[in-house]
């Protein structure tokens, strides 16, 4: 069979390379190709990392707060919007803690899917994938939601198109990779102070109209090299993170409140209600109403059922 439903919290899976092993976190998961392409919604926790094989994982709705513990005092804490990728080395151990439902489409970066990737190979200079990663790409994003509506057809997957969207997700993140070697500054990103305290301001401050020069001024630069900077270090322009926040908060209060559409667009900085319909329409795939109307599908876990279409 090629498509499992599993809701167990600890499974593996022999593909004929070795045993696959998957990390021990509650939810529903949609496997495919022997275990090289998952689909999974988990509600608020952590999971323990340590795949045999690079691992990219493809956030598919945006998630504030998470933790990714990388080794001792290594600990990176971010907002994730969606199309947010996170790579996994293989045989590298990590702790990823998320405090809302995260749903997620994980790809397995298999030697023999680099292997088809030779073109790459004189510009990665170094072995690609052997360290973790975190970066906001909106084409893997719009290939990780191909891949979802694949694994959920009420019919039999189609294993060629599915191999194909992946090799379309490795190209991605080799492109990704090598774009960014070529254009890696000698400045860098942000220190890990500065990058702690533009977050604060930010979210502190999301809801008002901020120039580029107020944030870097809030970090002692100018503001061309804070827009690099900023880039370097959260994988997206500063405008991107701004719009991050308040479509999270937008999302929080549709989900929570009953206050007007026009009353949450003014209170999060937006010039009009169809703007931030328009946004949600475009970076969560959903409209006010739609968001709104998830609260009567909630289960009693906490995390969506979605409707049948």
């Amino acid at each position: 069979m090629n498509t499992i439903f599993d809701t167990k919290r600890t499974f593996s899976t022999d593909n004929g390379k070795g045993a696959v092993q998957f990390p021990d976190f509650p939810g529903e998961r949609l496997i495919a190709l022997d275990g090289a392409l998952i689909h999974a919604v988990s509600p608020a926790g952590a999971a323990l990392f340590r795949p045999t094989a690079p691992l990219a994982m493809v956030i598919l709705s945006a998630i504030r707060d998470v933790e990714w513990s990388l080794g001792p005092g290594v600990t990176q804490v971010f907002d994730a919007p969606a199309g947010t990728v996170l790579v996994f080395p293989a045989e590298s151990q990590s702790m990823l803690r998320w405090p809302t439902d995260k749903e997620s489409v994980s790809v397995t970066l298999s030697g023999e899917r680099l292997e088809g990737l030779k073109e790459f190979s004189s510009e990665l200079g170094e072995p690609p994938f052997s360290a973790a990663s975190r970066n906001v790409d909106p084409k893997c994003l719009q290939v990780a939601h191909l891949l979802r509506g694949e694994l959920q057809k009420q019919a039999p997957i189609n294993e060629r198109y599915l191999d194909a969207l992946m090799t379309v997700v490795v190209t991605l993140l080799l492109r990704n990779h090598v774009d960014k070697r070529r254009d890696r500054k000698e400045t860098g990103g942000l220190s890990y102070q500065a990058s702690r305290r533009i977050e604060a301001y930010l979210r502190e401050n999301f809801c008002n109209k901020i120039s580029i020069a107020e944030m870097a001024a809030q970090v002692g630069i100018s503001p061309g090299h804070f827009l690099t900077s900023f880039r370097e270090s959260f994988g997206q322009t500063p405008h991107q993170y701004l719009l991050m926040l308040r479509l999270n908060e937008a999302e929080k209060q549709l989900r929570e409140t009953d206050m007007p559409l026009s009353s949450i667009a003014e209170m999060m900085g937006f010039s009009s209600q169809s703007h931030m319909t328009t946004a949600l329409k475009k970076n969560k795939f959903a409209t006010p109403g739609e968001i709104r109307r998830r609260r009567l599908f909630a289960s009693p876990m906490g995390h969506e059922v979605q409707a049948a279409e």
